[in-house]
């Protein structure tokens, strides 16, 4: 297996053939719900820091293809869009 380092950019993880071990953590520059993807993937993850009703959340969200909505990490409850 190759190491590969990155420093910065966009890294993609395929599901079930990459292996990750972070050695000093993993640094999520936060972001406004407006300020997600307009077209995310399956699997997508991001800090966000406030809602879209504009409410202060600061919590890691993913989004999910089978529902086709960003969620919340900690309880996989749905970001409010507006």
């Amino acid at each position: 297996m190759a190491k590969v380092v990155r420093t910065s950019g966009t890294y993609t993880l395929e599901p079930g053939i990459s292996v990750v071990t972070l050695k000093n953590g993993l640094a999520f520059t936060p972001v406004a719900f407006a300020g997600l993807p307009s077209a995310p993937g399956n699997g997508y993850v991001a800090f966000m820091t406030t809602d879209g009703a504009g409410a202060t959340k600061n919590k890691l969200v993913y989004y999910e293809t089978a529902n086709n909505r960003w969620n919340y990490v900690d309880d996989s409850s749905a970001v409010a869009t507006s």
